[in-house]
């Protein structure tokens, strides 16, 4: 378990690297590979707007000019269809970050919610509030963006402090709820992950889909095998185990592996059917 979450632990860097200034090394490749005048920052691959737009199609030109805004609406929801949403349990930094500083608080300081509350229902309900969204006037993409709140994090942390200067109070409340309430306080620190993500509810659509047709991979549990200690459900932060009938809910899985490796039966694998 330790050289998985070594793992876990590189891949949340490459994620920073890769999609958050002063780094975002995807998306200064991406911007130089379109001449796009826009800044090379996390905003030009936006998990949240492009979907708000899905809803729109006269926004779809939109999308086509800034190939970025088809990562969260195309591209990671096809990885999801073949492989799971990998993205949310390897690379997204703004999920991966609350959840390993969540590992260093207590156990009895959090908020318990596995088994008590389904989330794919409130998070699906949420996608479809990013889908209404505009057409009622509101603005929930930057207003729940955590992965903002995350590149403010990184630029603080590089000696830019920028992107902190500027919040306002329904920010400052966001951050609040994101970084502690639903993630360092709330067992698993995927809170936020598991209730408010639209981009992930859209990976979870797709995992399902792939599922059942038959092409996609997921974590499966072989129930012959699973001596039903639990070990598996307390480790998954997405809450997506069902110990009693041996089943992982693949609306919630973010495919990040950890029952795998805690299982002392090898009992879990990831695999097709």
């Amino acid at each position: 378990m330790r050289a998985h979450l070594v793992r876990r632990v590189v891949f949340f860097f490459v994620g920073i690297l890769l999609f958050y200034a002063p780094f975002a090394l995807f998306v200064r490749a991406l911007v130089a590979a379109t001449g796009s005048p826009l800044m090379a920052d996390t905003h030009r691959v936006c998990l949240r707007m492009p979907i708000s737009w899905l809803s729109q199609p006269w926004m779809y030109e939109t999308m086509l000019e800034e190939p970025g805004y088809l990562l969260g609406v195309l591209v990671l929801p096809a990885v999801a269809l073949f492989f799971g949403p990998l993205f949310c349990g390897w690379l997204c930094p703004a999920g991966i970050l609350t959840e390993l500083l969540g590992r260093l608080v207590p156990d009895r300081m959090k908020i318990d919610l596995a088994g008590r509350v389904r989330p794919a229902p409130i998070r699906y309900g949420v996608l479809a509030a990013f889908l209404v969204s505009p057409f009622v006037g509101s603005h929930l993409s930057c207003a729940f963006c955590n992965f903002a709140h995350t590149q403010a994090l990184v630029r603080a942390a590089t000696g830019d402090f920028s992107g902190l200067a500027h919040w306002a109070s329904f920010t400052i409340v966001t951050f609040v709820l994101w970084f502690f309430v639903l993630g360092l306080l709330t067992r698993g620190g995927r809170g936020w992950c598991n209730f408010l993500c639209p981009a992930g509810a859209l990976m979870g659509l797709a995992h399902v889909l792939g599922n059942r047709l038959g092409i996609g991979r997921a974590v499966r549990i072989d129930a012959r095998s699973c001596s039903g200690c639990g070990t598996c459900a307390k480790a998954c932060p997405a809450w997506s185990i069902d110990e009693d009938r041996h089943e992982v809910d693949l609306h919630g899985c973010n495919a990040c592996f950890d029952c795998v490796h805690v299982c002392p039966e090898k009992a879990i694998r990831y695999g097709r059917d």
